[in-house]
């Protein structure tokens, strides 16, 4: 046999065997998703209060899955890959996703309204909201069934600083370039007012993200800081 042939045989068996793992998934895909499926919550518009005091010890014993959740995604706390998971579980039980039109995230830095939302239109309701968003309540609300679980990573600020710094050491031009060769973290840190410009390109990177979506402009010694 030629090598042409062999090659030919090769990429015979190979496609055959791509063929049949896709078939065997497609397959075990549908039994899960038969077997294994959760109900999706009607929504609820309009809804000012969402009460979750009602609760009962009986209710609390019982372990039911959450489908309709927003999850608030914050910057360098692994939360890509609680997104991954979420993409997965809404996947594997058919959920409706309230994705952003042609971006992944809702044209963050600004604030989110539900028309950043992929083909809205009034009316229509989402079980899982978890691309990043620059978190506006009453917006959030009017996508999401009344029970929806909100919920978010939070990580110690100094490790979060740390991360974001050797994260986007080439997007802070005005800051982080500046900074002599060495060791540039303690060297910001023993100096910050002589390498930090707050208005610099991309400069917000370097503040804690965790409190983006609250007031941003507040001076460093503001009690609210704190608080």
């Amino acid at each position: 046999m030629g090598n042409r042939a062999k090659r030919v045989m090769q990429k015979l068996f190979w496609g055959q065997s791509v063929i049949c793992i896709v078939g065997f998934y497609c397959f075990t895909t549908s039994t899960l998703l038969a077997t294994h499926r959760v109900s999706l919550a009607v929504c609820a518009p309009n809804v000012q209060v969402r009460n979750n005091s009602q609760r009962t010890l009986k209710e609390d014993a019982t372990c039911t899955p959450k489908v309709n959740l927003m999850f608030m995604k914050t910057h360098k706390t692994a939360s890509s890959t609680l997104m991954n998971l979420l993409l997965r579980f809404g996947e594997k039980h058919q959920l409706k996703f309230a994705l952003s039109d042609g971006r992944n995230d809702f044209f963050y830095p600004s604030s989110f309204f539900r028309t950043q939302v992929k083909s809205y239109q009034p009316g229509l309701c989402y079980n899982i909201v978890c691309n990043h968003v620059r978190f506006n309540a009453p917006e959030v609300e009017k996508l999401l069934p009344a029970d929806a679980f909100f919920f978010t990573i939070l990580r110690d600020p100094t490790e979060l600083f740390e991360s974001s710094f050797h994260y986007y050491k080439g997007n802070v031009p005005q800051t982080l370039w500046r900074i002599p060769e060495g060791n540039q973290l303690e060297e910001l840190l023993k100096h910050p007012n002589r390498y930090f410009n707050p208005k610099g390109i991309n400069a917000f990177y370097l503040k804690n993200r965790q409190f983006f979506g609250f007031e941003n402009h507040l001076e460093a010694g503001d009690p609210r800081v704190q608080h």
